[in-house]
């Protein structure tokens, strides 16, 4: 079978090392707040005076942490790769489990998404936000890999008691 706009099925291994290394990472970030162990800062050029509480600025330096962004951006380009490479038998069969799982993943977003809706309000709903993000791409991968590598071996068990 013809596949279109998939990538290169020997990027999944780079897409798995940055799934599981930003994934954790990320997730200790959040729960660590201030006392995460590992800094990245970039420093930009601050040509406004004055002092503003809300920014770091020191010696006309505006000084940002750039951790959360390097380990969202891993995680979603990871989750992104595993999801949508090319398997070693892409087959109508992959297609359609493709398919299911990616309905599956927005269906669920959008699920999750009207409950914030209703449930949360103020400032937490712009980080509840923010992890609806990964929701969809997180969803797809697990059902996709549920349904490709799980799910017949459960169905051949069930079959074998069966007899």
């Amino acid at each position: 079978m013809k596949t279109k706009y998939l990538l290169p099925s020997r990027l999944r291994i780079l897409g798995w090392i940055l799934v599981l290394i930003c994934t954790p990472l990320g997730v200790w970030y959040l729960a660590a707040e201030n006392s995460f162990p590992f800094h990245l800062v970039i420093n930009i050029p601050w040509p406004f005076e004055g002092n503003n509480e809300m920014l770091p600025i020191k010696d006309g330096l505006l000084y940002l942490s750039i951790v959360d962004e390097v380990l969202a951006l891993g995680a979603l380009f990871g989750f992104f790769v595993v999801g949508f490479t090319k398997q070693l038998i892409e087959d109508e069969r992959i297609a359609l489990l493709r398919l299911e799982a990616l309905q599956w993943g927005i269906y669920a977003n959008y699920l999750l998404l009207a409950l914030s809706v209703i449930f949360v309000h103020g400032p937490s709903f712009i980080t509840v936000i923010t992890y609806n993000m990964f929701t969809p791409l997180i969803i797809f991968v697990l059902r996709f890999y549920w349904l490709l590598f799980i799910s017949p071996a459960m169905e051949a068990k069930r079959e074998r008691s069966l007899v």
